[in-house]
């Protein structure tokens, strides 16, 4: 009986090792098709014969794949995703080692600066690293307008509590006089009132005696011009106080040109931590109570940037008269500090010539290119061949060397100052001035003023070394050609000169340098080794700090 059932299931048991298995039909060929993959997941990798798990993938052979699968090869797509506060490591911390660094230099060297000096510094550090982190978490949940209004309002609060602050009581209280800091600011003041006496017809010289007797150069005629305008506006009632309001301004709508071009380089989140960089960094600031010219070039670079990175990055496809506010706002630059009005004209060549191919057709390039070169040469031609020359033979017969060491000999100066050459100074060019925590001569008195301001710009510097080798390294710097070209420019300059430690000649890229470090830390917020590498950089910097003010004090013999 059993064997009859074994039968009827198998009728032909000879032909069972002769029967192949059904087929399945195969699909049409094709090109293959790959499921679509979650963001930062890896492709699996081919499965082990005997069902275990996937056999590893060999590492990539190349640096540069090395480096993006250490850092994520959806790094881009995920930071302009990330979240929009700042982190804790960016309070804590730097606060921490801030403290470290200038009771450090007052224990080694002594001569620790002034109290006012001193809680001038520490204020200033805990307003913007507790400030920024604080208003990043109140703040998150805005909708975009909503934030730029609060930030607005915001910066020009704490701008004009500072102009009113420093009017009424610090600049008289450490400089003597309501106009802050600088030998330039009583001939600024003179060559204004001049030309706005010209202007009502009530002056006694002439539009070309004036400028004759005021005579320099012309990138030193655009801030009189300014400033009289502003005290013909004003009836003449103030030749200090309504141009400081109009600084503190002109400080807070440059946060919002800075929040807007890094919004749309790197997203919203680096964009928030930008913006509120810029509205709580003391060295910005700080400039709205000096009369002096400062303030007013950082708000044209800002306006700059804003403009004709919003003509370029247009998803319309750029044309003349979308460039013409930016090209404006840099020959306006030319009038108040013409090497940046020469940058922002070849970052955007730099930017028609290396953008890619997909983005800006030759032909298109070309046309732009040509219409640029013609309005820029047409209008400030001669200026910008004698600057250029200027700064060729600067550079060729020493000129920079030889002003660093009249400096270093005059009394008070610093010895050892002769020996800071450009080879020494390019690789800090990001980072520096450090800050100077020990009471050298008056002559220092802003140097010890912004020694908090120094610090933060030395840390954040980390974030924006990093994010120039990540956009190098990844490919995506032709996405930011323009702001790229526009900062490195400028720091080129900066080497190349005199000024390189001077922190008054930095103070117009800051604002690049705050947009760079913001994606820095974006960046950072999900990386572990970063952040280690950020903890690194701050025991760097006592180092740093001990060394820079042992160099000040022994170039004078005071140690």
């Amino acid at each position: 009986m059993q064997q009859h059932n074994q039968d009827i299931e198998n009728p032909h048991p000879q032909e069972t090792q002769l029967q192949a298995p059904p087929q399945m039909p195969m699909p049409p060929q094709g090109p293959m098709m790959v499921p679509p993959m979650m963001a930062g997941q890896a492709m699996p990798g081919p499965q082990d014969p005997m069902g275990a798990q996937p056999i590893a993938q060999p590492m990539p052979r190349g640096w540069r794949e090395r480096m993006m699968r250490r850092f994520g090869m959806d790094m881009y797509a995920r930071v302009r995703k990330g979240e929009r506060t700042i982190p804790d490591w960016m309070m804590g911390k730097p606060l921490a080692f801030f403290f470290v660094s200038m009771f450090a230099c007052w224990v080694v060297f002594g001569n620790a600066m002034p109290a006012l000096y001193a809680g001038f510094s520490i204020l200033s550090v805990l307003l913007f690293f507790v400030g920024t982190r604080y208003l990043s978490v109140k703040w998150k949940q805005d909708k975009t307008r909503l934030f730029t209004k609060h930030l607005f309002v915001g910066a020009l609060l704490v701008r004009l509590i500072w102009v009113l602050f420093g009017y009424f009581y610090y600049n008289e209280a450490v400089y003597g006089r309501v106009d802050g800091f600088g030998d330039d600011n009583g001939w600024y003041l003179d060559f204004a009132q001049g030309i706005a006496k010209w202007i009502r017809g009530d002056g006694k010289r002439s539009f070309g005696e004036v400028m004759k007797w005021y005579g320099s150069a012309i990138d030193d005629t655009g801030y009189p011009f300014w400033l009289a305008l502003l005290y013909i506006l004003s009836f003449d009632s103030s030749d200090v106080f309504v141009p400081l309001i109009a600084k503190a301004v002109l400080g807070a709508y440059s946060c919002i040109c800075i929040y807007r071009v890094t919004a749309r380089h790197f997203g919203e989140g680096a964009a928030r931590i930008a913006g509120l960089f810029m509205c709580l960094n003391p060295y910005v600031i700080f400039w709205c109570s000096s009369m002096l010219k400062e303030a007013e070039m950082m708000f044209l670079c800002c306006l700059c940037v804003d403009k004709t990175d919003q003509a370029l990055s247009s998803e319309k496809g750029l044309t003349f008269m979308g460039l013409l506010p930016g090209m404006l706002a840099a020959s306006a630059l030319f009038f108040f500090r013409a090497p940046l009005g020469i940058v922002a004209v070849l970052a955007i060549f730099a930017h028609v010539v290396f953008v890619s191919k997909r983005v800006m057709s030759i032909g298109k390039k070309v046309i732009i290119g040509i219409l640029v070169g013609v309005i820029v040469i047409a209008g400030m031609g001669d200026r910008l061949r004698t600057q250029a020359n200027m700064l060729t033979k600067q550079v060729q017969s020493g000129q920079s060397q030889a002003l660093i060491a009249e400096r270093a000999d005059k009394k008070g100066g610093n010895q050892l100052a002769k020996y800071a050459t450009a080879a020494v100074f390019a690789p800090l060019i990001f980072t520096i001035p450090f800050p100077t925590f020990n009471m050298v001569n008056e002559e220092q008195i802003m140097q010890m003023e912004l020694s908090g301001a120094n610090y933060i710009k030395n840390i954040l510097s980390f974030f924006v070394i990093l994010v120039m080798l990540l956009l190098l390294i990844s490919g995506e710097w032709r996405r930011h050609v323009f702001i790229l070209a526009y900062t490195l420019g400028y720091h080129v300059i900066l080497v190349m000169s005199s000024f390189a430690q001077s922190g008054r000649h930095h103070a117009p890229v800051i604002p690049m340098i705050l947009l760079f470090a913001a994606y820095g830390i974006q960046v950072a917020k999900g990386n572990k080794e970063l952040q280690r590498g950020f903890t690194i950089a701050l025991v760097l910097e006592v180092v740093i700090c001990l060394a820079w003010n042992w160099f000040k004090l022994k170039g004078r013999g005071m140690i």
